[in-house]
């Protein structure tokens, strides 16, 4: 967990909301950002290897050794390979 420190002008939030005091507000924030973290986090391309376990990636290397190792891989150039991660996650 992080801890983040924000400003919030309390004014113009009780003019928005004079129920909100320090505590209910910072859980009410706090709220919406596991949320909005949550949703960023079930956006992420399902393909992403930030979206694989260790356990997954370990099994995903293992087989592609196995397919160098066996002749049957095909290869891309770096540059190529770039292009398309590129492209695929648009970056």
């Amino acid at each position: 967990m992080c801890t983040y420190t924000i400003t919030v002008d309390e004014t113009a939030l009780r003019r928005l909301q004079p129920s909100f005091s320090r505590e209910s507000f910072g859980r009410w924030l706090q709220h919406h950002v596991d949320t909005l973290v949550e949703d960023m986090v079930a956006e992420q391309h399902p393909d992403s290897p930030i979206a694989r376990t260790e356990e997954e990636m370990r099994a995903i290397v293992e087989e592609r050794l196995c397919l160098m190792e066996s002749g049957k891989a095909t290869y891309v150039d770096g540059e190529t390979g770039f292009a398309q991660i590129r492209a695929q996650y648009g970056l």
